[in-house]
């Protein structure tokens, strides 16, 4: 549980990144337990590449749909998984604006955190980041962007100021 707040922390701090306030586009009960399928997502063109992403999370690391968190936003979509062998956590963007000045159609992928070895991530992290190359042409996402923690935390799950690097894919 405590690395889902970990991440949910990340991508609210990668969402401030945008000077955006990102309100859900639907209404949810506090205490309820978050989807844990794609039904809300409500963008066609996002479902379709999410569900690939959760496809190579299931097919290279097991990853669970139960693990896998989706929220809708009025600006775009996030999913947050919490597997302990590969977890990650992204947003795609719909909207242009924001303090980093990103463009709309961005798929940003704010961290990624296993229990293996460093090795082992650096390696994942290389395949996973090919596989969103070819993806984002796929289903029409213009550009891929990362963000750098650049705090000076001891503790790498804190994250006070980011860097967005974009890349430009078609």
């Amino acid at each position: 549980m405590t690395a889902l707040n970990n991440l949910n922390q990340l991508l609210s701090r990668v969402k401030n990144i945008f000077s955006r306030k990102a309100s859900p586009a639907t209404d949810t009960t506090p205490n309820a337990e978050p989807p844990t399928d794609l039904s809300v997502v409500s963008d066609p063109r996002l479902k379709a590449a999410l569900a690939d992403i959760e496809k190579y999370l299931r097919d290279n690391f097991g990853t669970p749909t139960a693990k896998l968190r989706y929220k809708d936003y009025a600006n775009g979509t996030s999913l947050t998984s919490e597997d302990a062998t590969f977890a990650v956590s992204l947003v795609i963007l719909t909207t242009t604006g924001g303090a980093a000045h990103l463009p709309d159609n961005v798929l940003l992928l704010g961290g990624v955190t296993s229990t293996n070895d460093v090795k082992w991530l650096a390696a994942e992290m290389r395949k996973f980041t090919n596989v969103l190359m070819q993806l984002c042409p796929k289903h029409r996402i213009q550009h891929l962007a990362f963000a750098f923690d650049k705090s000076e935390s001891n503790d790498p799950h804190i994250v006070k100021e980011a860097d967005v690097t974009c890349l430009r894919l078609y």
